[in-house]
């Protein structure tokens, strides 16, 4: 048994922090780094063990497939910004499953250089498209340059040493480059992040189940695909679609339902769904936990 294993409705970071006490595995973990990433601070609130940052994605998902890691920490969507499309991606291409998926809070802070003494010394702006998206109204009114980075943690490594540069990040990647936050909370709308916990093997168990899937090009396929969900009374919480690489105008859908494996009614739709699709992969069920008090 793990962290995740018996949080179940615990929401606040400092309780997770004191049963985390108790936990005691030698696991390897893997997360989207460099250090500092939202990625690194949800690995950090739920699981024990070894942490290591990877910057990219289907390297993450790769070793978890490959039993490198324990686990992997990846986000999959964001409620402003959409779909993490190199999650999905991963996803179709390594065979792994889901442990949990976890609804994140997220603050974003602008972070300068400990120097820096008054916003008007900042010209650029540096982070993540998906950060500099879901804080498009309070970067428009800085009336400063916006430079893409790779990922909120490596924004703020492109700041270091530079006094007109800010990036748009976490208060944990700030703390540990020694730089200091001006402001939180800089996001456009309440931002919440998805990321999934992903294990090698699959589970029967949980709030809910993911599925990728495709269906042929013709009328009605989807719908048929879905309705087995809707007969049964099933909750679609997330469905995506993205371009596969099977050929032109071919699709990949993802789809995330409150229901379980072990539950017939599950079982049932997602044969159904067999029946109507040309490729599924069932990625298991998990636990969904939601963590919205992270100020910290």
């Amino acid at each position: 048994m793990d962290l995740l294993d018996i949080v179940g409705n615990v929401k606040e970071p400092a309780v997770l922090g004191v049963i985390k006490e108790y936990i005691g595995r030698e696991l390897k973990v893997a997360y989207l780094g460099p250090e500092g990433t939202f990625s690194h601070e949800v690995a950090q609130l739920l699981l024990s063990g070894e942490m290591k940052p990877v910057r990219r994605i289907e390297d993450i998902v790769k070793g978890v497939y490959n039993g490198q890691f324990n686990y992997g920490v990846i986000p999959i969507e964001n409620n402003l910004a959409g779909i993490v499309g190199d999650s999905v991606e991963a996803l179709v291409k390594w065979n792994v499953g889901i442990k949990a998926c976890v609804e994140y809070r997220v603050s974003l802070c602008l972070v300068v250089n400990s120097d820096v003494e008054s916003l008007s010394e900042v010209k650029e702006v540096y982070s993540h498209p998906h950060a500099l998206e879901e804080a498009r109204g309070f970067l428009e009114g800085l009336g400063v340059i916006i430079r893409e980075a790779p990922s909120t943690a490596e924004a703020l490594n492109m700041i270091i040493g530079h006094r007109d540069r800010a990036a748009v990040a976490s208060r944990l990647g700030a703390r540990l480059r020694g730089l200091k936050t001006i402001t939180c909370g800089i996001e456009d709308k309440p931002n919440f992040t998805k990321f999934l916990i992903i294990q090698r093997g699959l589970g029967s168990s949980g709030d809910r189940t993911m599925v990728i899937f495709s269906v042929p090009n013709k009328p009605g396929s989807l719908y048929a695909a879905l309705a087995p969900f809707a007969e049964d009374g099933l909750n679609l919480t997330m469905i995506y679609s993205r371009p596969n690489r099977i050929g032109p105008w071919e699709y990949d859908f993802i789809l995330e339902v409150e229901c379980s494996l072990s539950d017939d009614k599950c079982i049932r739709a997602i044969s159904r769904l067999r029946k109507n699709a040309t490729y599924v992969k069932v990625l298991g069920s998990y636990r969904y936990i939601t963590i919205r008090d992270n100020d910290r």
